[in-house]
């Protein structure tokens, strides 16, 4: 019965650890290519705005996590650093800085989701032409799919 019982808790461990590594390591093996450096520097160097991504948010932590800097264009948000690999990442707007998961859900439904990151190092995002980034201050990445805060930073102050 103990030995059952043993290889039933260690089969268990095994499935389990797969599986988390599983949900790791599987948007880093399917992630498409970075886009070029050139392509987002000369982004970064058309944008109005300018901020960064911090590993030391209150909502980051090991897993979830991005630093590095990031521009805001009419057209594009674009991003050069590095950031946790994850799946359903999204890119949003937002009215008011918010740096961990409980302040996010309050204004989400008020935060405009510009579009999807699918790589970790850099990402260019375009910005739709019917959303004017003025109306707006700070870029949240938020992983749909866990409801897991990444990152965010304010690239204007209020008003």
């Amino acid at each position: 019965m103990r030995r059952t019982l043993i290889l039933l808790a260690t089969h268990l461990l095994t499935l389990g650890l797969g599986f988390g590594l599983g949900v790791y390591f599987l948007p880093i093996l399917i992630a498409p290519d970075d886009p070029p450096v050139a392509q987002v520097q000369a982004a970064m160097n058309n944008a109005t705005h300018h901020t960064t991504f911090r590993r030391d948010l209150k909502g980051s932590d090991a897993v979830h996590w991005a630093e590095g800097k990031v521009s805001v264009s009419a057209r594009q948000v674009a991003f050069d650093g590095k950031m946790g690999p994850g799946p359903d990442y999204k890119v949003y707007l937002v009215r008011d800085f918010v740096d961990n998961k409980t302040d996010f859900l309050k204004i989400k439904a008020q935060a405009r989701r510009i579009g999807e990151v699918k790589t970790f190092n850099r990402f260019l995002v375009d910005v739709p032409d019917d959303v004017n980034v003025d109306d707006y201050t700070t870029v949240v990445v938020w992983c749909e799919r866990f409801s897991q805060f990444i990152s965010a930073g304010q690239y204007r102050t209020p008003g």
